[in-house]
């Protein structure tokens, strides 16, 4: 949205206001501002709705969210008696501060006016331009609604002079007359509308591109005594004063400017001539005008006041002048003058209008809103108030300081400000005059120059190089620690006025600092003896000039970085390069011997530690005797001891068992130096200057020793590693070859072993299919022999229950009994017999079910009354817990009534006379849960697993208590998996067992 922008409207009825409203407030809406409409008058809250509603504003909406607010209020009006309301301005920044804290864009206004009384229009517009001035610095676009008929024709000038655009009616379309290049046409063909400025407007003249008048109206022939047909078609500048063109430049200017940049310009002095040659003197505004494609079309201008005083011309003029310069070097300038009283707190008397660069009007601190002091910030105002009271006490009269100042809007900005102090007749301070300038931007200069060197002297103090400076005859002038560090120094003064170029020995370097001087870049790497502190380094340099902006030459900058780390580096990895070609050709000859292997890493290990000697000792499994593997071989030949030892006890060696006994490195670099722990070595061995030994380990077991000697230089860490990693590597080929050796020492032994395997394999095989043959032909057996035992079983049964019941004749009571027991074993043997047989048909695949709604309800009461008789024999109690309502499953009836039967039994079977069975069943979730309970003798918790197991007796002893084939629960587990449920057991022995079942509900 525009920055402080502000329209006037032109209209004559209330339809052209509402629907030019309309218009205005749906483009805030869409831009997301907020909208404010003050309705009065005619036009109530909901006409004003309505009319936004035909723009196809969602009105409801904007209202609900707060963007849109239609205020109702009194029409506000200016007049001699009526009310002022001076707080709108006030209403607005409120409203303001609202909308950017909700997060809208900005703030749209719609107002309007009613201006009665002949002195009401004065103050109106110096009302109104309180209003705007708090505009301009905020996000608002207002519009001031006028009717027009309402309007004379210099108040209609006046509120195109005082307003951004404004907005008329010409003929049956709407202009926008505005100072920008989105002006709408305005000028066309060199004609303007007559018929609209001839009769509305007074004072108003045009030109076209070329500067010639096209529009002279009648408020302009009036004012000016000039007719129309006199001027139409002559230059602007023929009506100028010739004789002031020189002087009148500042007319001429705002004239380019505005035509240049296409935008208003107000004027306060414009001398026209009369018809009499006489001047006249008037003021105001410029407006440029553009066609449809935004190209300058031409000016017009319009007259305000018209000065009449009675002084002569030139007079006027130069007063006039002298305001204009004055005022306008203020303006122009960043320099703010200001006029304080020397009273607390500093009132301020005067102040130029430039101070709105701080977001104040000199309106706002002259009418005592805010004192100087109070916009001076908080944290520099007691030193302000320090030095100016220093200032009153000595008598001085200038003063000058730097301190922040608060802006308008809450923003800190650093100024300069010089002021003189002005004194009455008695001495005393009367006032401040002065002048501030804003330095806000010089100070954030300085502030990050300051940070800059601060960062630049903490990188150079920091830096990880040495870096130096010398003059233009190479003295050096200053550097930082890093250099004195790597040069050997410890105090600055030690190297500051060294000469480059006298002091330097070394050739290479000397030719780079040569370069330097000869404005060139000089670089140097390699080995540089220092002449100031004495020592070597390895260094690697570059060098600069130093050339000022004028080209003069300063001197060069040196940089030093220390690579001696990077050379060790560099042989350290020369060295790692080495190990690892060595790893790679051991690796290559493993089919050798170990001791072709030993031998060669003994003499890679003198090679990769720079050493003249060296040998491998290996200790035996007691840990106890370290015996020589290996020696290189200037050794033995240069050797003269006689009957050389091969074996050494552990316990009695010297030096070189140390690091055996100590599981780590040992390295000494002067053998010379006594040691308790010497023993000495026999004539003819050879002289030791230096020695380094390693552990050889096999996880933490040391398995041997590995010693080199006589190095040119020190031993060290580099060399403690490459020894070691060595030795690693060594050991794990040896490891290597021992567990390859082994394995094709048993890989013989395993062939056999898997032969004979495959034999036994084939065999247990032809066993296996034996056995599974075995095991179908038992299965026919069992159900043939169930087959053939059922008939004469059934004839067994049915003729002994003739014999019992007497149909056959008269049996005695001896007789019956042995009947009875012929019929009670007869029955066992039955269920025996139909257990086989269904156990047969099961894994034969030919057991059928026959599925159908079955209440559960019925098959736990038909399977206790099958059972009744047999638990009334032994006094037990069968306790049933089943609702009537539980709903029916999916199941074939008989099978259940088996399983019930089976699970009633066990339990009237192992529970002691006069003992409860208890029978209960409900529904948990999409199941039917069944539980059949006892309190006998109960199952052990080690049997419990193999309960349902096919011919499964819980005791199986010859002597055992309880009958039975161990098939029922074996066939129960069948039933219920069959029905896609399930049936377990808990127990605890001697205090009863409780069997499971849970059934599927019948799903819909």
């Amino acid at each position: 949205m525009l920055q402080g922008s502000y329209f006037s409207l032109l209209y004559d009825t209330t339809e052209e206001l509402t629907s030019i409203v309309a218009v205005f407030l749906e483009a805030g809406l869409q831009n997301n501002e907020r909208c404010v409409w003050a309705v009065s008058g005619q036009i109530d809250a909901e006409r004003a709705r309505e009319s936004l509603r035909q723009r196809g504003v969602d009105v409801g909406r904007y209202l609900k969210s707060g963007q849109l607010i239609i205020t109702p209020c009194t029409e506000c009006y200016f007049s001699g008696r009526g009310p002022f309301l001076g707080g709108i301005p006030d209403m607005w920044d409120s409203f303001y501060s609202e909308s950017i804290n909700a997060g809208y864009e900005g703030l749209r206004i719609v107002d309007k006016f009613t201006i009665a009384g002949e002195e009401a229009w004065n103050a109106f517009t110096a009302y109104l331009k309180e209003g705007m001035d708090a505009i301009r610095r905020k996000r608002i676009v207002a519009m001031f609604a006028f009717l027009k008929d309402a309007r004379t024709g210099q108040e209609i000038l006046d509120i195109i002079g005082m307003h951004d655009s404004t907005v008329i009616r010409r003929g049956d379309k709407w202009t926008l007359l505005q100072s920008s290049s989105y002006c709408s046409p305005f000028l066309k063909e060199n004609r303007f509308p007559d018929d609209v400025l001839e009769n509305i407007w007074t004072g108003v003249w045009a030109v076209d591109r070329n500067d010639n008048i096209v529009y002279f109206n009648k408020g302009m022939e009036s004012i000016s005594g000039l007719l129309r047909a006199d001027v139409l078609g002559k230059k602007l500048v023929e009506f100028i004063p010739r004789q002031l063109n020189d002087e009148e430049l500042g007319f001429v200017d705002l004239f380019q400017i505005a035509k240049e940049n296409l935008q208003s310009k107000s004027y306060d002095v414009f001398p026209f001539i009369k018809p009499d040659g006489q001047f006249i003197y008037h003021s105001g505004v410029l407006l440029p005008l553009v066609d449809e494609d935004g190209r300058y079309k031409g000016m017009m201008g319009t007259i305000g006041k018209v000065f009449e005083q009675n002084i002569t011309h030139s007079i006027l003029r130069d007063r006039l002048r002298s305001l204009e310069k004055l005022e306008d070097i203020y303006r122009k300038s960043p320099v703010v003058a200001f006029l304080w009283r020397a009273d607390e707190g500093w009132p301020v008397e005067f102040v130029s209008e430039n101070i709105s660069q701080f977001g104040y009007t000199p309106e706002f601190l002259t009418s005592g809103h805010l004192r100087y002091e109070d916009i001076v910030h908080p944290d520099d105002r007691d030193m302000v108030r320090k030095d100016v009271s220093q200032l009153e006490l000595e008598g001085r009269t200038y003063f000058s300081k730097e301190y922040r100042l608060l802006t308008r809007s809450g923003e800190a900005r650093w100024v300069t400000e010089r002021s003189y102090l002005i004194r009455d007749e008695k001495g005393a301070p009367s006032y401040f005059q002065g002048i501030i300038i804003d330095i806000n931007d010089r100070k954030k200069a300085e502030e990050a120059a300051l940070e800059a060197e601060k960062k630049y002297h903490l990188i150079f103090e920091n830096s990880p190089l040495g870096i130096f400076h010398f003059d233009e005859n190479g003295i050096i002038t200053h550097c930082n620690e890093k250099y004195l560090e790597i040069i050997g120094l410890q105090k600055k003064e030690d190297i500051i006025g060294f000469n480059m170029v006298t002091t330097v020995k070394d050739e290479k370097m000397k030719k780079a600092v040569d370069s330097v001087l000869s404005r060139k870049t000089g670089h140097f790497e390699g080995e540089y003896h220092t002449a100031v502190s004495g020592i070597t380094i390895a260094i690697k340099s570059h060098f600069s000039p130093n050339i000022s902006d004028d080209g003069k030459f300063l001197g060069g900058i040196g940089i030093f970085e220390d690579i001696s780390g990077r050379k060790k580096a560099e042989e350290a990895f020369r060295l790692d390069e080495s190990r690892l070609e060595t790893l790679l050709k051991l690796n290559q000859i493993t089919n050798k011997s170990l001791k072709e292997i030993a031998d060669f890493v003994q003499e890679e290990a003198v090679r990769l530690t720079q050493s003249k000697m060296g040998y491998l000792a290996f200790l035996n499994e007691e840990g106890s005797v370290l015996t020589i593997y290996s020696w290189s071989r200037n050794v033995m030949i240069d050797c003269n001891v006689d009957e050389k030892k091969f074996d050494y006890l552990l316990e009695s060696t010297g030096l070189w068992g140390e690091s055996v006994r100590q599981k780590r490195p040992l390295i000494i670099n002067d053998y010379t130096v006594p040691n308790p722990l010497k023993k000495g070595y026999p004539p003819g061995h050879i002289k030791m200057k230096r020695y380094m030994s390693v552990p050889i380990l096999d996880g933490d077991k040391v398995v041997g020793v590995a010693g080199v000697g006589n190095k040119s230089s020190d031993y060290d860490q580099a060399d403690v590693r490459q020894l070691t990693l060595l030795m690693e590597g060594m050991w794990q080929i040896i490891e290597q070859k021992k567990v390859d050796d082994t394995l094709r020492r048993y890989a013989g032994e395993l062939a056999q072993v898997n032969r004979e395997l495959y034999k036994a394999n084939l065999e247990l095989s032809a066993a296996n299919q034996e056995l599974k043959s075995l095991d179908r032909m038992k299965d026919e057996f069992l159900s043939n022999v169930s087959h053939e035992f059922k008939t004469p079983l059934t004839s067994i049964q049915g003729y002994s229950q003739l014999i019992s019941d007497g149909t056959l004749g008269a049996v005695n009571e001896q007789q019956k009994k042995a009947v009875d027991t012929v019929i009670r074993n007869s029955e066992r043997l039955r269920k025996l017999v139909d257990s086989l047989l269904y156990i047969s048909r099961a894994q034969a695949g030919s057991l059928t079910y026959s599925f159908s709604d079955v209440s559960i309800v019925s098959v736990i009461g038909n399977s206790i009354q099958d059972l009744a008789l047999q638990a009334e024999k032994k006094d037990i109690t069968i306790k049933k817990d089943v609702g009537e309502d539980l709903p029916v499953i999916w199941a074939d009836r008989d099978k259940l009534v088996d399983v019930m039967v089976n699970l009633l039994d066990n339990a009237i079977k192992f529970t002691p006379q006069g003992g409860i069975v208890e029978v209960s069943a409900l529904v948990e979730e999409d199941q039917l849960h069944i539980r059949v309970s006892d309190s006998g003798i109960g199952i052990p918790e080690d049997k419990l697993p193999n309960l349902f197991g096919r011919f499964y007796q819980v005791d199986s002893s010859i002597r055992r208590r309880y009958g039975g084939t161990g098939l029922g629960l074996y066939i129960c587990k069948m039933i219920v998996e069959d029905h896609k449920g399930k049936i377990w057991a808990e127990s605890e022995e001697g205090k009863g067992s409780t069997f499971h079942v849970l059934l599927p509900l019948k799903k819909d």
